[in-house]
């Protein structure tokens, strides 16, 4: 699994997330970063942890944002 984090110039980027374990868990991830960025397009595999995030947001906001809620971002 690639641990690494991809951010392009249109502000998309790709996250690895531990700890979540239910389809709850990938909505708080969900709503803390849209908390942060309303209109932010995220889309998160469960079985992975891998979310893919379009946001304005800097990548420590969004890292911010999923720690907040509780969750690790490994890469």
């Amino acid at each position: 699994m690639d641990q690494t984090t991809t951010t392009d110039e249109a502000g998309r980027m790709t996250l690895m997330i531990e700890g979540m374990d239910c389809q709850g868990c990938v909505r708080s991830v969900e709503n803390a970063i849209r908390k942060q960025d309303p209109k932010a397009e995220v889309a998160i595999d469960l079985a992975t942890g891998r979310a893919d995030v379009g946001t304005t947001l800097a990548r420590d906001g969004v890292v911010a944002a999923i720690e907040g809620a509780g969750f690790d971002v490994t890469g």
